[in-house]
């Protein structure tokens, strides 16, 4: 949650990053016109839906997840069928890395930060990339290879 001086409270991860990035007027994660805002926004929720909202279902369904006090209700069937899902999706964003630089065209944005933590979540669950995804592997090390990647993972 993100609490403005005025006491507006935003609870959303994208929300939040609208407003951090607009805030000096040069956006650069959401996009500066309709069209980029447009595209970040689509690839972001396609990031989010097909990869880490998917990985998290098969985290809290088909693994043991946060334990029996707290993952009251499983269905392992969902959370299997979530694995494929998010192989699905990395799939998918292989393929349209080979296309282009980054998730949502040529910059980097919100939804490569998306994709980014969906792949570290199935590194956690142990979802591996499929062998197959050579360019959504190579974006993944540049990625990586970003400072502010760097210092987050320092932190």
């Amino acid at each position: 949650m993100l609490e403005l001086a005025d006491g507006t409270a935003l609870s959303e991860c994208t929300a939040i990053t609208e407003y951090l990035d607009h805030m000096d007027g040069t956006p650069w994660l959401t996009g500066a016109d309709a069209r980029s805002r447009g595209l970040i926004h689509m690839m972001n929720r396609r990031a989010e839906a097909g990869l880490l909202d998917a990985v998290a279902a098969f985290f809290h369904h088909a693994t043991a997840g946060l334990g029996p006090a707290i993952e009251l209700w499983q269905n392992r069937e969902w959370g299997e069928r979530n694995r494929v899902r998010a192989a699905d999706c990395m799939v998918y964003l292989n393929d349209v890395l080979r296309t282009q630089a980054w998730i949502a065209g040529d910059r980097y944005s919100m939804a490569d930060i998306t994709a980014y933590a969906g792949l570290a979540f199935a590194d956690f669950v142990q979802l591996e990339i499929p062998d197959a995804c050579d360019a959504l592997q190579a974006w993944r090390d540049r990625v990586a290879a970003r400072p502010a990647t760097i210092t987050a993972a320092a932190a």
